[in-house]
């Protein structure tokens, strides 16, 4: 036992020598470095600046995905194969976009009147006739529709509109307004189209009577038009720009101000390019909330790290910089993970504010440390000389805490690069390299004596480390 404690102790004092040697390494290191850029601050500047704009070249090689299946499903997986398998025998043939027709008044209690149905005769004819451009051509629903089955109960009817493969209780009278308004029982129309299983399945909420079996009353019904799929994938982004332009120019532009032109309705509708509209509305609100952040936590700085009225003691400058070199840093972090091939998605959004987050908690632990070495002297009696070595100390105190919290947050991030889902391992490996990035500044007296070292040391080999993380999860 008492050789075991020995070997137990013995092994501490090792492991307590190495991490004073590393301790001592790093502050030896952050002295010297904070004494090369206060002699030479412009050249920092300078090579700081070559530094972000060589990093940033990446973006010329970023890949964007924003494809679902590319991204929040595991790859290289049975059930994916197995998709892509499928798929390659039954492809995707059709766009479908969807009406739900509601009375306008809730306390209605059937959408099955003669006023509701000829409204929507009224906005599928404005559906139908539509037209869209792109690249010079017309585009209308005829020219564009999947073709199959008989969207008219007359098979016999020669309209090119019944060729489309459209699912909605108005083929009953063959998309011809004239003859919804000539037929003066239209229930007994809805009820020829099929089973009550067939009408359930446009219907809800559906009353038939028990003896008959004719439809009564639907709280609501659907229409459904199927688009042929002309989508071809570029730069991880699946584009259908012709079918777009008609669902955006026709489809919502019809559906969209139903209040004004059909006041007799409700609708609710869908369309395959709502998913698209509305994340890139969300992206947009991030970007907008990403510039709102860099103002208050501007603000927040300039207020908390000294005094808030400009001169001897503010800090306003320091909070500048340190917010431009929270920019740079992302900028070089981006194009430095573009550069090693990561895929950017929707979801990478995110960085700038977990990022802000990180650089500004740097700021505090210099400034800090800067304030503690001034050791009772008053600002206004230090020589440059004195403010130069204050400094380098100062970084000397700070760097090694924030060396280790930045390979912290590195090793964290790169480990969590391995995850199956592509989306979260790619989003981990731009954080692992992205915070690598340790942007820091010192600002005195609201613009005098100033440093600023956002050197990104060791940065190439740790994002290289970081893509190995992220090239494992897709083995």
């Amino acid at each position: 036992r008492l050789l075991n404690n020995t070997s137990a102790r013995s092994t501490m004092k090792c492991i307590e020598k190495v991490g004073n040697a590393v301790d001592a390494a790093i502050v030896k290191f952050f002295l010297s470095l904070g004494r090369h850029v206060g002699n030479y601050p412009r050249r920092a500047i300078v090579v700081s600046i070559v530094i972000t704009l060589i990093c940033a070249g990446g973006f010329a090689q970023l890949e964007t995905e924003t494809r679902g299946e590319k991204l929040f499903v595991p790859q290289d997986t049975r059930a994916q194969e197995e998709t892509i398998m499928f798929e390659s025998y039954f492809p995707s043939l059709s766009r479908v976009e969807q009406i739900l027709v509601q009375p306008s008044n809730s306390g209605d209690e059937t959408v099955l009147t003669k006023e509701r149905l000829a409204e929507a005769m009224q906005m599928h004819m404005a559906i139908e006739t539509g037209i869209s451009r792109t690249d010079g051509q017309e585009y209308t629903l005829e020219t564009l529709c999947t073709v199959g089955g008989n969207a008219c109960a007359n098979s016999s009817a020669t309209s090119e509109i019944c060729k489309c493969r459209i699912t909605s209780i108005l083929g009953q009278w063959n998309y011809n307004p004239q003859e919804l308004e000539d037929d003066n029982d239209i229930l007994t129309t809805i009820t020829q189209f099929g089973s009550q299983d067939d009408l359930n399945s446009i219907l809800s909420g559906a009353v038939f009577d028990e003896s008959s079996g004719q439809v009564l009353s639907a709280k609501a019904f659907s229409m459904t038009y199927f688009l042929d799929d002309r989508s071809f994938v570029e730069d991880g982004e699946e584009k259908d720009p012709i079918s777009e332009a008609w669902e955006k120019d026709v489809f919502l532009d019809t559906v969209e101000p139903f209040k004004e032109n059909y006041p007799s309705l409700f609708l609710n509708w869908l369309s395959e390019r709502s998913f698209e509209d509305d994340g890139g509305s969300a992206v947009q609100g991030d970007l907008e909330l990403v510039q709102y952040s860099y103002i208050a936590v501007f603000l927040f700085l300039g207020a908390t790290l000294g005094n808030f009225r400009c001169g001897l003691g503010s800090r306003w400058t320091m909070a500048i910089a340190a917010i431009m070199l929270v920019g740079f840093s992302t900028v070089a972090g981006i194009g430095l993970s573009a550069f090693f091939q990561l895929i950017y998605s929707p979801v990478h959004s995110l960085l700038p504010f977990v990022l802000l987050g990180i650089g500004v908690d740097d700021a505090f632990v210099i400034c800090n440390a800067f304030d503690q070495e001034r050791k009772g002297q008053p600002r206004t009696r230090e020589t440059n000389e004195q403010l130069l070595l204050r400094s380098s100390r100062a970084l000397s105190r700070a760097g090694a805490s924030i060396t280790v919290t930045s390979f912290t947050d590195l090793v964290a991030f790169a480990i969590s690069s391995s995850s199956g889902l592509p989306a979260l391992a790619s989003f981990s490996a731009y954080a692992a390299i992205v915070s690598d990035q340790p942007a820091h500044t010192y600002v005195d007296s609201c613009g005098a004596s100033w440093l600023i070292i956002p050197v990104p040391v060791g940065v190439l080999p740790l994002a290289f480390l970081s893509y190995l993380f992220h090239g494992m999860s897709r083995l």
